[in-house]
């Protein structure tokens, strides 16, 4: 029998297989993305058009932004509006009048809201009418890098908060998949700001296409002459409300304990410094000396060909774009190898390197090609630091050895992130308060006793002082999340009666439970004892309602309550 997961997962590889078998943009450049079969017994190869695969990503991913960068005439804007209306539904005329087209003179009326002019003139009323631009679920903006400065920063409030102001109004943009096109710098284009660039989550380099390649795009009809054809050529296989549960879907799929160390240290590589915090050094970088005589500026590096260093936000892109791809290829949860696939699709825009490492042969300035060897270099860093790993990993459950440091200190002399990052660490593990805490913790969890681990995480939310108290408060959290979460998948009719009986149990969330009402909605409401998230896709009765409850005692009574109130 399909589960909902598999016939939306069908629907998805349909909408990338018409793009491709049907003309509509043609390009040879693969994605390969290795993952464990469901079997386990080996692994499986999942390979996607490298460009409508990332664009398709992206629109799995909630409230993404996607750039688009390449040469005049690439087909990259077509390709966007024909996606829009293979994943929406909506018409290409209809996607076309809420599209963006950058240019220098585009200003906040034109883009974001304008006032209502009678109102105004008669009663001196400010009524705000928003753009199409703005309300729309399928943003795209063409040409991106034609917008000023100014511009930029308005955006920039809209990637970053969410949100647009326009006089006293503020427009949330809660639920939105944005994409915006890059043609090379000309006399009418301006740079594109660090924090601007880092908004978007995944970037794409639209490279020439081969021979091969148009021969098959000048062999399909003139779309000029003829148009595209939507019942056939550019049919409706998603709608909106698919693409909210498909972000559900993807966010339960969980890293391995591999993937989310590979995960960590590639982005730490690119950020790593003995000497200085590059996110803060701006004088002293790379390139005016900052490495001159550094035990670890080799060849094998990657902190020195980095001038500036990866984000917070860059790691939080990746664990995202993983998720929505190992939902994509029907992995169980994200490998090491996802995580690797990805990786140079989400950083490569948004950090600067080394002119002469990045000018040399064999990469004579191609960005995308150079963060794939960067991220080559991580990754052999970090099959070589398996057994600082281990260490690490047993001293975090209080079973270190006397000599566990001395091998760390070793291992630092040709590791950065071992001397930097790992040795601190470890002494503060080391330490026998936290290893009679932890061993504490680690008996909690094995038996399973939930009421324990809550008067664990009160004491340590408590306990001040105690050393790597984060680290524990969050491995009790963890804990209980596991050991008490509960799911519940239900039609936006069910939770219209069922919200009350949540509403009656917690009076303080009353006016935030209301809003999921008005979908679509995502919610995260907690207490001390309790997170329960809400995902609202969509108001008519069948629309599907996702609940997460977890967090202590409270969300054992609780889920008994929705049981109970389900079965009636």
């Amino acid at each position: 029998m399909t589960t909902a997961s598999e016939a939306l997962r069908e629907v998805v590889w349909r909408v990338i297989s018409t793009v491709g078998s049907r003309g509509l943009f043609v390009h040879s450049d693969e994605l390969e993305i290795r993952h464990q079969g469901k079997s386990r017994k080996r692994a499986s190869i999942s390979r996607l058009p490298l460009i409508v695969g990332a664009c398709v990503l992206n629109a799995l991913v909630p409230r993404s932004a996607m750039l688009l960068v390449g040469g005049h005439g690439g087909g990259k804007t077509t390709l966007l509006k024909v996606l829009g209306r293979m994943l929406t539904g909506k018409g290409l005329q209809e996607i076309e009048d809420g599209m963006l087209r950058g240019h220098p003179q585009l200003t906040e009326e034109k883009m974001v809201a304008t006032l209502r002019p009678g109102p105004l003139m008669k009663e001196g009323v400010e009524v705000v009418v928003w753009r199409r631009f703005v309300t729309d679920f399928w943003k795209i903006i063409d040409e991106v890098n034609r917008l000023t400065p100014h511009t930029q920063n308005i955006l920039l409030s809209m990637l970053a908060e969410g949100e647009l102001k326009y006089y006293d109004e503020v427009k949330r943009c809660d639920e939105y998949c944005l994409y915006a096109t890059m043609n090379p710098s000309d006399s009418g284009t301006f740079d594109l700001a660090p924090p601007f660039l880092d908004r978007f989550g995944i970037a794409a380099p639209i490279t020439m296409p081969t021979t091969e390649d148009l021969e098959l795009i000048l062999s399909s009809r003139d779309e000029k002459l003829f148009g595209y054809d939507e019942l056939w050529q550019v049919p409706a296989l998603a709608e909106e409300e698919d693409l909210l549960t498909i972000w559900n879907l993807a966010d339960k799929i969980p890293l391995s304990e591999n993937a989310s160390a590979y995960l960590r240290s590639i982005v730490r590589e690119f950020g790593a410094c003995v000497r200085v915090d590059k996110s803060q050094s701006h004088n002293l970088t790379i390139e005016t000396g900052l490495c001159d005589g550094c035990h670890y500026n080799t060849a094998k590096s990657v902190c020195n060909k980095v001038i500036i260093p990866l984000s917070v936000r860059a790691a939080k892109d990746l664990n995202r774009y993983s998720k929505a791809a190992a939902w994509l290829v029907g992995a169980t949860e994200v490998s090491v190898e996802i995580v690797k696939s990805l990786a140079p699709l989400v950083f490569w825009h948004r950090t600067t390197f080394s002119q002469n490492d990045l000018e040399a042969s064999p990469y004579y300035g191609n960005a995308y090609e150079f963060m794939r060897h960067l991220i080559e270099l991580a990754s052999s860093r970090f099959a070589q630091r398996e057994s600082a790993l281990k260490i690490l990993k047993r001293l975090k459950t209080g079973e270190g050895k006397d000599e566990d440091l001395n091998k760390l200190k070793e291992m630092g002399k040709s590791d950065l992130l071992v001397r930097i990052d790992y040795l601190d660490l470890a002494r503060e593990l080391k330490k026998k308060r936290y290893a009679k805490v932890v061993k504490r913790i680690e008996k909690s969890i094995d038996s399973a006793k939930v009421k324990e681990l809550s008067e664990l995480k009160q004491s340590l939310m408590e306990d001040t002082d105690l050393p790597n108290r984060a680290m524990l408060l969050r491995k009790v959290t963890d804990a209980l999340h596991s050991l008490t979460l509960s799911q519940f998948e239900l039609g936006f009719e069910q939770w219209q009666d069922l919200w009350t009986t949540v509403s009656l149990r917690y009076p303080k969330m009353t006016s935030i439970l209301k809003e999921t009402l008005n979908p679509p909605k995502r919610k995260v409401l907690r207490t001390d004892d309790l997170t329960l998230v809400v995902y609202v896709t969509g108001s008519s009765p069948d629309s599907p309602v996702f609940l997460e409850v977890s967090g202590g005692p409270e969300a054992i009574s609780l889920k008994k309550d929705i049981e109970k109130h389900l079965k009636k």
